[in-house]
This record gives C-alpha cells, sequence and structure tokens, in this order.
C-alpha cells in the first residue's frame, strides 16, 4: 500500500517491467503537517488531501472556516461562516452517500444569501497553482432544483479578493433526492493566502426558504472538464508464494492521466456490471454492491503501482480498474486465485519476437515449449488466441494499427511481449 503521506509518481514505461520513480517526499515541514493533521487515505488523483470522498472526515457538525483563519490551513471539511447554515454536517451514514459511507450536508438559512462548503486546505508542493484553469467536479442531491447562480464550484482565497467561482454545468436531468453530477472551471487568480480551498458556493435570495443540499464525490483537476475514461490495465497475473498472493497488471501504454489503479475484490466471480461508480472516490475497505447477482466488492487496493500483495484465498476474484484524475473508471480486467501462473523472468527472456514494430507477420524465436500464445489490445480485450505455433509465425495483418501485448503461456508460467502493429 502507498503510505499515505508521500508523494508518487510511477514512470509509465512500454515493455513488460515497470520501474518504479524515486519517491518524491515533501518537505520535513509539510511532512509533519500532514503526520499531525491526518490527511485523507485517498492518494489517487492530483490533489488526495482535499478527501472528495470525505471517507476520512469525522462525522458531526462542519467547523466555521472564516476570514479570520486566513493564514490557518483547514485539516477537515468546512463551512464559511457560522450561523449562515443549518444542518452542516459530515454524515457517516451510508444510505446518504453517493460513494463510500460518507457525504456531507449544508442548508443555507434563509435570511443569508451565501455561505461557501469548503474541502481541507490544499498544501505545497501538491497545491492549488496561481494562475490556472481547474475544473471543480462534484455530486449533489436536493429535494428540489436548484437555479444555476445558487450553486457553484469555485475556488477561494481566503480574506482576499481573489476568490473565483463560476456556473455549474449539470450531468443529467436533475431529479428530486437523486445525485446529479455537477462540474465548473475556474481560473484562479495570481495570489494566494495560506488557507485556500475548492468550494462549492450556495446561494439565494434572503428571506427565502432554501433546500438542504447532499454532497459527494468532489474532484479538482488541472484542465478541462474530462470525462473520457483512460484505458484498461493489459494481462493481469496471480501469484501465490507460501500463502502470500501478488496480484499484478501491465500498466496501459497510454498512462493513468494523473491517477492510478483500484481494484475490487469478490468472494465469487463478478458479473460484467459489477463496477464501482463512475466518478466515485472510495478507500481501501469501501464496498459496493452495484450490478446483478447481489454481489459486495471490497476494495483491497488504490495506488499507483502495479502490483499489490495480500493474504492468498481460493475462490477470490479480483477487478482493476484504470482511474484518472477525474476518476473516471476504465473498463476492468478480471484476475483470479485460480490463476496461479506467474509472469517468469526466465521464460520471458528465452522468448523474442521480431520484426517489431510490424505489418503483417510476427517471428518467435525461443527453444522454449510454447503451449499457447494471446495477443490483447490496449483496454485489455483478446483479439488473438492460437495453440498450434509448429512454424513459429503468427499473422496479424487484419488487427489494427497500435501497441498490443503478446502473453506466451507454457503451463506453468507466462511471457508477456509488447508488439507495434504499423
Amino acid at each position: 500500500m502507498v503510505n499515505q503521506l508521500t508523494l508518487k509518481f510511477l514512470l509509465m514505461k512500454k515493455t513488460l517491467h515497470f520501474t518504479r520513480m524515486t519517491k518524491l517526499s515533501f518537505s520535513i515541514l509539510v511532512f509533519s503537517l500532514l503526520f499531525n493533521f491526518g490527511y485523507s487515505q485517498q492518494i489517487i488523483g492530483e490533489f488526495p488531501i482535499m478527501d472528495g470522498g470525505l471517507e476520512n472526515q469525522t462525522a458531526g457538525n462542519l467547523k466555521s472556516q472564516g476570514s479570520s483563519a486566513k493564514d490557518t490551513p483547514s485539516t477537515t471539511w468546512s463551512i464559511s461562516t457560522t450561523g449562515g447554515t443549518t444542518d452542516e454536517k459530515i454524515l457517516d451514514t451510508p444510505n446518504d452517500a453517493r460513494t463510500g459511507s460518507f457525504s456531507a450536508q449544508a442548508q443555507l438559512n434563509n435570511d443569508k444569501d451565501n455561505a461557501r462548503l469548503q474541502v481541507p486546505s490544499t498544501l505545497a508542493p501538491n497545491a492549488l497553482a496561481v494562475s490556472t484553469k481547474y475544473t471543480v467536479q462534484f455530486f449533489y442531491k436536493s429535494p428540489e432544483a436548484i437555479a444555476e447562480g445558487n450553486l457553484k464550484p469555485g475556488v477561494y482565497l481566503n480574506n482576499t479578493s481573489g476568490g473565483k467561482t463560476t456556473n455549474r454545468t449539470d450531468v443529467g436531468t436533475f431529479a428530486p433526492n437523486t445525485w446529479i453530477k455537477s462540474w465548473g472551471t475556474v481560473t484562479t487568480n495570481t495570489t494566494y493566502n495560506v488557507s485556500n480551498w475548492a468550494v462549492v458556493r450556495l446561494g439565494g435570495d434572503k428571506g427565502v426558504d432554501k433546500p438542504l443540499i447532499s454532497f459527494d464525490d468532489f474532484v479538482v483537476y488541472a484542465g478541462e472538464y474530462d470525462n473520457t475514461a483512460p484505458d484498461a490495465p493489459i494481462a493481469g497475473s496471480y501469484s501465490n508464494n507460501a500463502g502470500t498472493a501478488t496480484i499484478s497488471w501491465t500498466a496501459p501504454a497510454s498512462g493513468v492521466d494523473n491517477g492510478g489503479y483500484v481494484v475490487f475484490k469478490y468472494s465469487s466471480d463478478p458479473n460484467e456490471d459489477n463496477d464501482p461508480n463512475q466518478n466515485g472516490i472510495y478507500n481501501v475497505g469501501s464496498t459496493t454492491t452495484n450490478g446483478t447477482g447481489n454481489l459486495t466488492g471490497t476494495v483491497a487496493y488504490i495506488g499507483t503501482d502495479t502490483s499489490f500483495t495480500e493474504t492468498h484465498v481460493a475462490g477470490t476474484f479480483y477487478k482493476v480498474y484504470t482511474v484518472d484524475k477525474a476518476f473516471n473508471y476504465s473498463d476492468e480486467i478480471e484476475i483470479s486465485s485460480s490463476g496461479t501462473a506467474s509472469v517468469d523472468d526466465v521464460f520471458n527472456s528465452k522468448i523474442s519476437i521480431y520484426p517489431n514494430p510490424t505489418r503483417d507477420l510476427i517471428n518467435i524465436s525461443t527453444s522454449e515449449s510454447i503451449l499457447s500464445v494471446e495477443i490483447f489490445n490496449i483496454i485489455g480485450k483478446k483479439v488473438f488466441s492460437n495453440s498450434n505455433l509448429q512454424n513459429k509465425k503468427i499473422d496479424i495483418s487484419n488487427l489494427s494499427r497500435g501497441v498490443y501485448m503478446m502473453k506466451f503461456t507454457n503451463g506453468t508460467s507466462f511471457a508477456i511481449k509488447r508488439i507495434v502493429k504499423n
């Protein structure tokens, strides 16, 4: 598991084996701050410090974090003013949440015309930048439709004139008390105070009752709104070494777009529609019962590495997803504990393929026994399979141009080679 106090970047190499980049640690000061503040377990996305899934918040009333605290970073979700809202709370009730167990709610008082619901303050080096375009994306639900100007995403630089909000765009049609995705893009100003937040600004006319609004799955990322899912991982594997299971996969050639991976574990073979919430922000241990079959998937891993270990349990199934900066989920690959074959470095080293790139024929050079070869595209879909390699040549002239992974199996282990089709 990646330590929540360390910022990691993974260099995606377009080969079987991937090399971890040296960890870029926070400064001692920031490290100490994070340790004392107890920031979120969320460890992927551009701003994990914001705890956009709220899974590491404490149930109860939101504290006030107004302009008098301009030099004090907020370690939790907060509200901008005491007395401006009613029922401003963090809820630890799964039925009220969209994803996981936690959500936030607030209701603007009828004698007020605005308040801000604020995520934890960002800190260097993983901080909001000045003069930068960001997309603020979240889910909300309300018993009644909310005018565009009465619910606005933004970024506030406390006690300055630098706070900015923007009109929101809802994705889909509003329905009462139903989660709806919303977003807006804002460019920050040129200066910051220490306490600066991404926010949702609640508004409305004074003297008018306002609805109670719930929020979950809040995320901020640089650039324009992104609703395009990343490519899926490739060629997952499971190995059992004296009771310790290693679950691993190959990164998509296109990378993770400032995201990482989320792995769900099932005790029986999951159905195709047993998937997490799109744009859902989970923690390890979070569960989902989406899809048919009344199956429960439990998050076993979140991070940027392409493998993790846990205790071997026979009959376990894993769905592995690539998740990008906007928490768009890719199609999954499935890995099973019954498939105990593992990538064998010796076997892999004894196989070579040429020419590479190629337009049609692939020649296989090896003295090893090969039972089968399979070819997968960059979203993990099998596009070729052959168990008869007498002439050790494969014709891929009918495949589209692009990057593919070839999986060679000898019965107990497998090897993977990357091939480019011109």
